[in-house]
């Protein structure tokens, strides 16, 4: 720097910077002395400091309800890093042993002494903060998908294992996302695929279940399957401003690139919403006579007669 003229050119340069957290417009008073660019720079300061923090995004849905395709749309959107299928309370890894040698909570509940779900929490949480903290270096957003379907489809009591959301909440800020499907459909899938890890094996049970999820996340918004595969740009849009994160018009080229876990229904590059798959004679009678199914489709917005195409209004109620 070679003169006051330079000097004064480098302070009007760092107020420009500032401008968009002091709320300065263009065109602004000429430069102040120097105490006062210091004042401004505290101001700044304290106002990013009182800023909520970077949150957590999860996102939360059952299986076969289309929640792969919707994970892999969040992943092409730019800067984030989608953990999927996530659940260090989940029964699975403690019925089956496999080779895992990065996953010390596998190892860890695949002993002969699993750890206690308090341990298992403090290692959960000590994990996504350094993916998180590592993350915001890199300019990068955390999106956990959880395995929804350990917690609330299987033959341990929903209400006997911690919340994901809830435990998540604890170190961090979270923002939610809930996506469903009908759940007629999502049943046939479950059942296809031999998922249905409950008993009683019924579509009332599973609805039961599916009430229960719903609840546990009252506050999360919602975002149906079927519009989302009705208009893809627009249900990306919705997701990403739900979740604050950056939206790119060209996420579909990415798509086909983006691989997750969990990727086990209908196998096509095409967005589109499928036929429904065959009802045999028992389970059409079970749904003509389930309350507990017609309700959730009326609190998700989807008709309950299976003659009927799935949606039956615009959205689902608030």
């Amino acid at each position: 720097m070679t003169g006051p003229a330079e000097f004064r050119a480098a302070i009007d340069e760092t107020l420009a910077l500032l401008a968009p957290f002091t709320g300065a417009a263009k065109g602004a008073a000429p430069t102040e002395p120097l105490s006062d660019l210091i004042r401004q720079c505290e101001a700044a300061s304290a106002t990013i400091e009182a800023r909520p923090p970077e949150p957590v995004r999860t996102l939360h849905h059952f299986a076969c309800t289309g929640g792969t395709l919707i994970s892999r749309c969040l992943q092409a959107q730019p800067n984030t890093l989608l953990l999927s299928e996530i659940d260090p309370f989940s029964a699975f890894p403690r019925e089956t042993v496999a080779f895992a040698p990065y996953d010390l909570l596998k190892q860890a509940q695949t002993s002969l002494r699993p750890l206690a779900d308090g341990i298992v929490e403090d290692v959960f949480l000590s994990g996504v903060k350094e993916i998180y903290e590592a993350s915001r270096t890199r300019a990068q957003r955390v999106i956990i998908r959880d395995h929804t379907h350990s917690h609330f489809c299987t033959h341990v009591d929903p209400a006997s294992r911690p919340l994901i959301g809830k435990v998540l909440e604890r170190r961090f800020n979270v923002k939610s996302l809930v996506t469903v499907r009908h759940p007629l459909d999502s049943f046939l899938s479950l059942r296809k695929n031999g998922w249905v890890h409950f008993s009683p094996d019924t579509l009332d049970d599973y609805c039961r279940r599916y009430d229960l999820f719903l609840d546990s996340y009252p506050d999360a918004p919602i975002v149906r399957y079927e519009d989302f595969v009705a208009d893809p740009d627009a249900g990306a849009r919705l997701m990403c401003e739900t979740l604050a994160l950056s939206y790119t018009e060209s996420w579909l080229d990415v798509l086909p690139a983006v691989r997750v876990s969990g990727d086990s229904g209908r196998k096509s590059v095409e967005i589109e919403l499928r036929p429904r798959r065959a009802i045999d004679d028992d389970l059409l009678s079970e749904a003509a006579k389930s309350k507990t199914f017609a309700q959730l489709c009326d609190r998700l917005g989807y008709a309950a007669d299976t003659a009927a195409p799935p949606l039956e209004r615009e959205a689902p109620p608030a």
